[in-house]
């Protein structure tokens, strides 16, 4: 078993040869969380403060040992947070596991962080991260992603529903789809139905043909990802920002599908109307 990172060298990636035989692996699995608002300013996301609200903000911290590992000369857990990387503070902390907690308000998340809350921006992260004191004085910051957990500051989103779809794209596709149904996969970050032409059950034989896509206070994205969840390598991505209808809640998407290994690329367009 390894650690990266001990306390007195805190950004060290290397690996401690040295604590194989104390330590364990720990995992944040279940761990959810949201702190959504509105920016004052959504036309300078960079600038404009940020006005959050206890009715989007909340988290579950749920932390155990990893599956197959037994601690091994363990005195106590932490689970520490800390603003853009800065000065850490302790969120809970025991000497046995599992240990869970959990935050319903902005307070929650900002308390001992000596943060500004004028400050805080869109994009803004609040990292959770995992510390294991062992009996013989060693602290180690478990390096595992098992073990991470960020909360980025977004804008409050809810586009998940059911839409009528049309799609287009520059190879003179026009194909309606009368019953699309976009759903949340995480705050501000959704699923589509469909990608490109296809849609289940008579389209591709992938189990799930939708795309994922993100909604930054209203400017929506489509990250690179492979065809139907990554079922296929043809790669999706965005050519161009998409939008949300502040009024109707009707939605644009731009993305790009490649075939023949990335030599077509397929401009689409989707104009998904809310029902």
């Amino acid at each position: 078993m390894t650690f990266t990172s001990c306390e007195d060298s805190e950004d060290s990636l290397d690996v401690d040869a040295g604590i194989v035989a104390e330590g364990v692996i720990t995992t944040l699995s279940g761990t959810s969380g949201k702190l959504l608002g509105n920016a004052l300013n959504p036309a300078d996301l960079e600038t404009s403060e940020v006005a959050l609200t206890d009715a989007n903000a909340e988290l579950t911290l749920n932390l155990s040992v990893l599956p197959g590992q037994i601690p091994s000369n363990v005195a106590k857990y932490q689970i520490v947070k800390s603003f853009e990387g800065g000065e850490e503070v302790v969120v809970i902390e025991s000497e046995t596991l599992p240990i869970s907690t959990s935050f319903d308000s902005v307070s929650d998340y900002f308390e001992g962080l000596n943060v500004d809350l004028k400050n805080v921006r869109i994009g803004n992260q609040i990292n959770f991260k995992v510390k294991v004191f062992t009996n013989s004085g060693n602290v180690f910051y478990q390096g595992s992603n098992f073990s991470k957990y960020d909360v980025t500051v977004n804008c409050a989103s809810a586009l998940a529903g059911v839409y009528s779809l049309r799609f287009t794209s520059n190879f003179n596709h026009d194909i309606t789809f009368p019953n699309e149904i976009i759903t949340e996969v995480s705050p501000g970050v959704y699923k589509t139905t469909t990608t490109y032409r296809w849609a289940s059950p008579d389209g591709l034989p992938a189990p799930d043909q939708g795309f994922n896509f993100s909604d930054v206070c209203g400017t929506l994205n489509v990250p690179q990802q492979g065809l139907a969840q990554g079922f296929y390598s043809n790669q999706v991505y965005n050519f161009a920002d998409g939008s949300v209808d502040s009024t109707t809640g009707d939605l644009k998407i731009y993305y790009i599908i490649e075939f023949s290994g990335g030599a077509t690329k397929i401009e689409c367009t989707g104009v998904y109307t809310k029902l």
